[in-house]
């Protein structure tokens, strides 16, 4: 595969995810009591809030918290900014997450909440204006990201799952474990990847819509990997719960269309594998990326992964969606990670 600049920060993630990995295990880098001062109830109300990547990093850590019976939303922040901001209050711990630090969104909403309100801040620019304004910043430690969001993303979902660890008052054991897991994971693709890759791409083809299915913290995968078609292949994908797809979407099944479908072990993994399964018997082409065995793969491709914990199996999913559509782009001439009409730092709202 062509080192691009994009395959080079795809490539970059491993090692990205084991520094984060040693900082977040040391002592204090993330100080409960610092926590606890910036609320006025314990366990407080968890607000995640970010646009894009940084929105869907959050995911795994919400769905973790709300297993826990801890109050977590994730919050897209123009949304927050415009319409819910009375939402916040002193018992709400708001986690606001970008890249930059300089996103147009949570730089008005840090202008419009009162000069009180306590912010944690994830951030991957340390001395950007979010990183200031921020009661307590937890650096996303990512390296310089030059193209679309690749290790922002996994590093964002990493950290995001230490300060939910955090906020639960566990030690971080299991949850380093877990990442551990997903980075021997990921490494294993990446050194298999021009094995992997080509024959995924053929079977995937240049399909006129993309729809990509999942449930639980692994709508982090479907939200990012549509994200990841639409920057690097032009390509109009959407996200969607696979319960709403029943609701509708599935009138649309169609041959020349591709479905992806995040499913690994939980409580919905069999009514993921049936809607695979009707997906294919309906004539729908199915991209089925998960840790489980499937039968019948007349118009399936299998993509079969070691089961990861905690909801971190996102990180390998991601990726491999990275090194699919890199792939895809180079084969329809087009250059991936490069940005046509937005940019790298959303100024504009």
């Amino acid at each position: 595969m062509p080192m691009t600049h994009l395959m080079e920060e795809i490539y970059q993630q491993p090692a990205a995810l084991s520094g984060l990995r040693k900082y977040y295990t040391s002592p204090g880098a993330i100080p409960t009591k610092a926590l606890r001062r910036l609320v006025s109830a314990w366990p407080p109300t968890v607000v995640f809030t970010g646009m894009g990547s940084s929105l869907f990093a959050a995911y795994p850590a919400q769905v973790f918290l709300s297993s826990l019976g801890i109050r977590s939303l994730v919050w897209e922040t123009a949304e927050l900014l415009h319409f819910h901001q009375k939402c916040l209050g002193p018992d709400t711990l708001l986690v606001a997450v970008s890249q930059s630090g300089e996103t147009v969104e949570i730089l008005r909403l840090l202008e419009a909440l009162p000069a009180q309100a306590k912010v944690v801040a994830l951030a991957n620019v340390e001395n950007s204006t979010l990183a200031r304004r921020g009661s307590l910043l937890l650096p996303m430690m990512a390296g310089r990201q030059t193209t679309v969001s690749t290790k922002t993303y996994t590093c964002a979902v990493a950290v995001l799952m230490y300060l939910a660890y955090a906020l639960a008052g566990k030690p971080p054991h299991g949850l380093t474990q877990a990442l551990m897991e997903a980075i021997e994971e990921i490494e294993k693709l990446l050194d298999r990847a021009e094995v992997l890759i080509p024959p995924a791409a053929e079977f995937f083809g240049q399909p006129p819509y993309v729809a990509l299915l999942a449930r639980g913290a692994d709508l982090a995968s479907a939200y990012q990997g549509a994200l990841m078609f639409k920057e690097v292949m032009r390509l109009g994908a959407e996200p969607l719960s696979a319960g709403q797809f029943r609701h509708g979407p599935v009138e649309i099944i169609n041959s020349a269309h591709r479905y992806i479908i995040f499913a690994r072990q939980g409580k919905t993994a069999k009514l993921l594998l049936k809607l695979a399964n009707d997906i294919r018997t309906n004539g729908g082409r199915v991209l089925l990326i998960g840790d489980q065995p499937f039968e019948d793969t007349t118009n399936v491709r299998l993509v079969r992964f070691e089961p990861v914990p905690l909801g971190l199996g996102t990180l390998v999913d991601s990726i491999y969606i990275q090194l699919l559509v890199h792939e895809l782009a180079l084969r329809a001439g087009l250059e991936p990670g490069r940005f046509w009409l937005a940019t790298d730092v959303t100024r504009e709202e």
